[in-house]
């Protein structure tokens, strides 16, 4: 098999960075000595320094690679974190690797002199506190290499549902999913390796303070675990501010392309939801909303800032008001307005259990998204006025930003080449 385990020493992140950048090139040679023809995976332990245990993965991924070689390994050796030499592989068999490395509560870390590219990527952001070097995670489109006498039918539905796991795997993990938009707009032929800020923006990094020991876990520990001493009301907190990010990006997606926008809804659903008052499918949710994105491919919708309510017990009811901007270039129409959602939504399964809603208000003759315009003079007005050192006037930074990109994606632009601040005005792209 092509992937196969190094087992190195537990020590802090700042020290495991250089200890592995030191000793990779020794690490290569040593590997093709301990690999054994009949197993999956070859482990071995080496100790140094007496510091600990550290697990580096090496070799692409295969389909029949088991991540239950890496569970009894980091069980027995104690390690708390995972490092990789990989250049991808098969999506599924790295995907299980990182839920078996979130499972157990453990690190990842990434160094340049490594690589983790491709579906290796996967893998990594299993860790729960993740850190990596500029460069050292690389993404790009993966080719989908399935029956070689698949019809084409069957290979865009067999895509459609790979795109639709990434995105729920990448939400699981708490990782952007903007990052599959990122990767396939890069050809398979290709590699994009990830800058620092890239990183953070997408989640695909954490921050750890210099020196810290990664915490032990038993061997119960989930990713969704709650420890006992935490209080109720913590708890409710958390779910709330979850589910208000799940919003957010939901309406975010929403505003992407109708291939990325659609995956996120596939993912983003139960198998069975309470659709504005009918017990449906996910399938027929899926339905009624591609035939929407197919009406109305490019669309801006966000969330009014402040009119979101959230009750949480074992799920979540999010209610607020929607602004949307929506164009047809093919019909030459346009839509515009308000409208009150409510969604039902699970903590435990990030899967929404019901939806229902109603329109405001439509905009008659409007051609300009007008209402995301006057959304994006208010968050801006807030960035620019408030204080720097204030979490408040970052975030409106960042909601300013963010709706800044869905006017981009539906054609307009902020100001003109050569224009001083005060004369900046949104406008048609190219006009």
């Amino acid at each position: 098999m092509k992937l196969d385990i190094l087992v190195r020493v537990k020590c802090n992140w700042g020290s495991v960075v250089r200890f592995y950048s030191a000793l990779l090139g020794m690490l290569v040679g040593f590997a093709a000595s301990i690999l054994s023809a009949e197993a999956a995976v070859s482990i071995q332990k080496i100790s140094v320094d007496g510091r600990g245990t550290v697990l580096v993965v090496r070799g692409e991924f295969e389909f029949t690679d088991d991540a239950s070689a890496l569970v009894s390994e980091a069980r027995s050796s104690g390690a708390r974190v995972v490092t990789f030499d990989s250049n991808g592989g098969n999506i599924h068999a790295a995907m299980a690797f990182g839920r078996a490395i979130r499972s157990l509560a453990l690190d990842t870390i990434q160094v340049r002199s490594a690589q983790c590219a491709s579906a290796c990527a996967l893998a990594y952001v299993g860790g729960v506190m993740r850190t990596a070097e500029p460069g050292s995670i690389g993404v790009h489109r993966s080719s989908f290499s399935g029956d070689a006498q698949i019809d084409g039918h069957s290979a865009v539905a067999a895509v459609q549902a790979m795109t639709a796991d990434i995105m729920t795997y990448l939400i699981e993990m708490g990782v952007d999913p903007k990052l599959l938009q990122l990767s396939l707009s890069v050809d398979s032929s290709d590699m994009r390796y990830l800058t620092a800020s890239e990183m953070v923006q997408f989640g695909v990094t954490s921050s750890s303070p210099a020196g810290q020991q990664v915490a032990a876990a038993t061997d119960k520990a989930t990713p969704n675990a709650v420890e006992p001493s935490r209080k109720a009301e913590d708890v409710s907190s958390e779910a709330r501010d979850q589910a208000l990010k799940f919003v957010e990006k939901y309406h975010e997606a929403w505003s992407w392309p109708n291939d990325m926008a659609l995956a996120f809804m596939e993912a983003g659903y139960a198998d069975t939801v309470v659709f504005y008052g009918k017990t449906v499918t996910r399938d027929d949710v899926l339905q009624e909303k591609t035939v929407f994105a197919e009406r109305w491919p490019k669309r801006a919708y966000s969330v009014k800032h402040g009119s979101e309510q959230v009750l949480c017990s074992s799920t979540c009811a999010v209610s607020a008001i929607v602004e949307w901007y929506a164009h047809s270039p093919k019909r030459a129409k346009t839509s515009s307005g308000a409208a009150e959602f409510t969604l039902t939504w699970n903590p435990s399964t990030r899967k929404i259990e019901s939806e229902t809603g109603n329109v405001l208000q439509t905009d008659k003759k409007v051609r300009e998204p007008a209402r995301i315009i006057s959304q994006w003079q208010q968050q801006n007005g807030e960035c620019r006025g408030g204080s720097g050192n204030s979490d408040e006037t970052w975030k409106a930074c960042d909601r300013r930003e963010a709706l800044g990109a869905k006017l981009k994606a539906v054609g307009w632009c902020y100001g003109r080449e050569g224009q001083a601040g005060y004369q900046m005005e949104w406008h048609i792209c190219g006009m």
